[in-house]
């Protein structure tokens, strides 16, 4: 039989709880995990200790960009003014990931040192080739290597990932003047593991968070080792089912709710084991049930419902870049017996409208059309973050309030003498387009608008059938 603190995923994090529960607080905590709303969850379970322990406290919270990793390092080593204590999160998966590097990348990184002048004998380098050596301070720093205290190491261990060992010494070279200059790379979880490294316990903690950190990356295991850390990860999917299990009883609980325990069954056994969405899933079937008791029934017929395919799930494939998969919904939606354009709200399943006209290609434009217009508005979007100079590194990571609020009402204001954009558009498509356009540059979208043209071309001109049209359009793309 399996233990209850085997099964909840937060039993890892006990000792941080109690930890910050006391003073003096210990100075540095680590929490990492495999899933997304876990790590989430952890954290603000961890702030609502602390605010309960101390009724006049603070709690800061930062992103893992250059500014938010020197805030919440400044936060943490200073007394706070107006507080007793101060807890300061870090959300930093993205700053303990490594970067994918290409060989074509180190190439003209390298090359372009090669074509700038050597420093002069007891001079001061060139400014093309410090250019060039803060970028590959800062390629190290992203792939999580550092280029301190030996520079050939980390050339070597850089040019290695991306077959280039031949190319070491050049990059050995270029490190060690990045060095020398004092470039350490434009993010580095340098001042962390300092930070954590150093610090005794006292009024204040830093709390530093992520989600699947890179384990190659130089930081992470130093942060792991420097204070308090809880690992809130499972071992297998068997393990992950067990603990959304424990979450879902605990969730049904809060909710007053009666759950049988065959829905967990049915909710876990398809494959999705993201906290997130099973408990999207669970309160769907909690709100809409006749009563206070769920049943594995009420389970079986949303994931049936669930299994049907609408227009927006092929749109929304293409613009995740999950463009196999785009190719198996179009299949499926084109050989169906009805189209829907759109996913209904929760509730309204039954109410969605037949599709018009025969099986089978009729629903092609449709499609067509609706993928068109999406691919348009990312386009657009991606021209007026560009133009307002809203554009920046820890924008995707905006909730939809967030984006509702700060961003939707700079995208629809006009320079003198232009019309308006996205007057028209929900707050949540463009939030949705927004999210996608991280996959996608400038000449991705104009060239996949320009070819989706010759795909409308072709299907009306007899050129091919649309699907085969389609297929090859998203096949040419799930090769870059």
């Amino acid at each position: 039989m399996v233990s209850r603190s085997t099964l909840d995923p937060f039993s890892p994090l006990e000792p941080l709880l109690a930890a910050v529960r006391r003073s003096p607080l210990p100075p540095f905590l680590f929490i990492s995990g495999d899933d997304d709303w876990i790590v989430a969850e952890a954290v603000r379970r961890l702030a609502s200790a602390f605010r309960e322990a101390f009724a006049e406290g603070e709690v800061a919270a930062y992103e893992g960009t250059s500014e938010g990793v020197k805030e919440a390092v400044a936060d943490s080593a200073t007394v706070a003014l107006f507080a007793t204590n101060r807890l300061v999160l870090l959300e930093a998966t993205e700053l303990l990931r490594t970067r994918k590097l290409t060989a074509d990348e180190l190439d003209a990184l390298l090359d372009e040192a090669a074509e700038a002048a050597p420093p002069e004998s007891g001079g001061s380098a060139p400014p093309a080739l410090r250019r060039a050596a803060r970028r590959a301070a800062a390629l190290a720093a992203a792939a999580g290597i550092g280029a301190a205290p030996d520079p050939e190491e980390a050339a070597r261990r850089l040019a290695g990932r991306v077959k280039r060992g031949e190319r070491t010494p050049e990059l050995a070279q270029l490190l060690s003047l990045a060095a020398a200059c004092g470039e350490t790379g434009e993010v580095s979880a340098a001042p962390l593991a300092d930070y954590a490294s150093r610090a005794t316990p006292g009024d204040n903690a830093l709390v530093v968070s992520a989600v699947l950190p890179d384990p190659e990356h130089s930081a992470a295991g130093a942060l792991s080792r420097a204070g308090l850390a809880a690992v809130l990860s499972a071992s297998s999917d068997e393990a992950r089912r067990g603990r959304l299990v424990a979450l879902g009883a605990e969730r049904a609980v809060e909710r007053g709710a009666l759950v049988d325990p065959e829905v967990f069954g049915v909710l876990t056994l398809r494959g999705r084991l993201a906290a997130r969405a099973f408990l999207l899933d669970l309160d769907r079937l909690i709100d809409g049930a006749a009563g206070t008791r769920v049943t594995e029934e009420d389970a079986e017929r949303l994931v049936a419902d669930e299994r049907k395919e609408y227009g927006s799930d092929f749109v929304e494939a293409v613009a995740a870049r999950r463009f196999v998969e785009a190719i198996g919904i179009l299949e499926r939606l084109l050989s169906g017996g009805e189209f829907t354009a759109f996913r209904p709200a929760p509730g309204r399943e039954e109410g969605a409208p037949p599709r018009k006209g025969p099986r089978g290609d009729a629903a092609f434009f449709p499609l067509l059309g609706l993928l068109a217009a999406d691919l348009r508005r990312m386009l657009l979007l991606r021209a007026a973050l560009s133009e307002r100079e809203l554009e920046n590194g820890k924008g995707r990571r905006l909730d939809y309030r967030a984006f509702a609020d700060r961003l939707v009402p700079a995208l629809r204001t006009a320079p003198p003498g232009t019309p308006p954009l996205f007057a028209d558009v929900h707050p949540y498509l463009l939030f949705r387009s927004f999210q996608a356009l991280e996959g996608w540059t400038v000449p991705d979208l104009v060239r996949a608008l320009r070819d989706l043209s010759g795909v409308d071309r072709g299907a009306k001109s007899g050129g091919g059938s649309g699907f085969s049209l389609m297929e090859a359009w998203l096949l040419a793309r799930a090769g870059h």
